[in-house]
């Protein structure tokens, strides 16, 4: 058994000496060397290696010419005219980068018939083809359940994705304009269809939104879906700035009480809202308070006050329960009407759906995308992210079982940056002990560095990534991925839905290029 060669490419050129298990310098022929591009899958049939081939990409195509050359200055550089067609002499010579090799059940063949790491050196002379139509090669890459999302930019081979390994996350790194959307957007396709389960939180409103309605996947807009109380209580805390520490711990209890009244939890109900309805009213008790409802503690409350004047007034209960005095409320009081967005209080109201709402919700429907567009707040947005991955967890305590579940997070630079407060710990949450639960995060940024939280950019077992905005951010991803010798001039030929794929998705586990399917949104 062999490959079929000739019916897989055609024959470009030749081994030439110094080659090493890595790498292998080539010679390309004449009738051949404008036909080769970088980048170029080939494949090294060395006849000395029986049913064994090499496989590898091309990298840095040098033209020489052996008079025209850069040290030495001859007439021609003075009578440019006098250059013909006969009187140059150029050949062009490249380097196969060798990301592996094709085993065909030979006795050199350590593991059977496969893909396998290169163990030979090529011998000078091997002849080198450059691969048309690479759709063979599949049957030889161990894949469990494969997707789909574009295409090799030369050779056209649709490059099988192993979805066996998406629970160790997903980066999508590129400078605007370079199609990161599209490709979030087919990935969101391929995952759906091979029975993951995903939340996308829109950002805009404009990326997601059209896809889902196009496809039937149930839209819900963020202002509906309900903050749990401890994150609500980190926001409010977050927002107001630098309290001291009993004053933040007033604080937060009147936001946590606050959104227990909002969302209508009662004391004598069952489940964790009853409880923590309880929790708020022995807070007051025994207080001057006792005789007020937690809900209408102030002399502004009543069928007329507003969720923000609720708030203050529950602060004052709480900060009296606190022993603050009456100076330091008064603070307080005025730092929260200077900081603190009255929208946010009195939304609390009208937002129906829990966190774990939405959460069935996908399980059961397959996908659900969280219109954040009319949310003006980031933190807000960040909180509901916060409350929806909290409810995830929640599940997995209670099943104990893998949950198949993605949360996918474009324009992440908003919610997973250091300073992003609690979605970025939930997502860094996720990236470190999401895999054992396939519990996974897709993220689709502009940059890497910093953009997105050291411990969750460095927990991305798979990253998609074309021009990027910062030269730092390729050597970034090349301290944790293996990027082969792609560079910053690799990048600067890439066109629009023009990415590399790197990580543990790629079966060759090496960078490839790929031209993503288009994706009408």
């Amino acid at each position: 058994m062999a490959l079929p060669l000739a019916r897989m490419g055609e024959e470009v050129g030749i081994v030439l000496s110094g080659a090493s298990v890595a790498f292998a310098p080539i010679a390309l022929r004449r009738d051949r060397e404008l036909e080769v591009r970088e980048e170029d899958l080939v494949v090294i049939y060395d006849h000395r290696l029986e049913d064994y081939y090499m496989l590898g990409v091309v990298r840095w195509i040098t033209r020489y010419e052996p008079f025209l050359r850069r040290s030495i200055h001859n007439i021609y550089i003075e009578h440019p005219d006098a250059l013909s067609i006969e009187t140059v002499m150029p050949f062009t010579n490249a380097y196969v980068e060798i990301y592996g090799a094709i085993c065909l059940n030979g006795k050199l063949c350590s593991s059977g018939q496969g893909f396998q790491s290169n163990i030979y050196a090529p011998t000078p002379g091997s002849r080198v083809f450059r691969l048309t139509n690479a759709e063979p090669l599949t049957e030889f890459l161990t894949v469990s359940s494969p997707v789909f999302v574009g295409r090799h930019k030369y050779s056209g081979w649709r490059l099988p994705l192993d979805t066996a390994w998406i629970n160790y996350h997903v980066g999508v790194f590129g400078a605007t304009g370079t199609g990161k959307s599209r490709l979030v957007a087919k990935l969101i396709q391929e995952l759906i269809s091979a029975g993951y389960k995903l939340i996308i939180f829109d950002h805009s409103g404009v990326d997601y939104v059209p896809l889902a309605k196009k496809l039937g996947i149930p839209v819900i807009s963020a202002s509906s879906v309900r903050i749990e109380p401890q994150i609500l209580a980190s926001i409010v805390t977050r927002m107001m700035g630098s309290l001291q520490s009993t004053q933040r711990d007033a604080v937060e209890v009147a936001a946590m009480c606050y959104a227990a009244s909002a969302y209508g939890y009662n004391s004598s109900g069952q489940g964790r809202g009853a409880a923590i309805a309880s929790e708020c009213q022995q807070l007051t008790t025994g207080s001057v308070y006792r005789q007020k409802r937690l809900t209408q503690p102030s002399s502004q409350a009543g069928s007329n006050a507003s969720g923000f004047d609720e708030f203050l007034g529950i602060l004052g209960v709480v900060g009296q329960a606190f022993n603050l005095k009456t100076p330091t409320l008064a603070k307080l009081r005025l730092l929260a009407r200077f900081s603190l967005p009255p929208e946010l209080f009195d939304s609390l109201k009208t937002r129906g759906y829990e966190p774990r709402d939405i959460v069935e919700k996908a399980l059961s429907s397959g996908a659900v995308v969280l219109d954040a567009s009319d949310e003006r707040d980031i933190e807000v947005k960040r909180g509901i992210l916060a409350s929806i991955a909290s409810a995830v967890w929640e599940i997995i305590s209670e099943r104990r079982e893998p949950i198949n579940l993605g949360l996918v997070v474009d324009e992440a630079q908003n919610y997973a940056c250091e300073h992003c407060g609690a979605s970025s710990y939930a997502l860094e949450t996720i990236a470190r002990e999401g895999r054992k639960w396939r519990f996974f995060i897709i993220v689709a940024s502009q940059r890497i560095t910093r953009d997105i939280k050291t411990s969750i950019r460095s927990n991305l077992g798979t990253v998609f990534f074309s021009k990027l905005q910062a030269t730092g951010d390729l050597q970034e991803l090349a301290g944790y991925l293996d990027l082969g010798k792609v560079t910053e001039a690799s990048l600067a030929m890439l066109g629009r839905r023009e990415f590399y794929v790197a990580g543990l998705m790629n079966p060759l586990r090496r960078p490839m290029l790929l031209r993503v399917d288009e994706v009408q949104i």
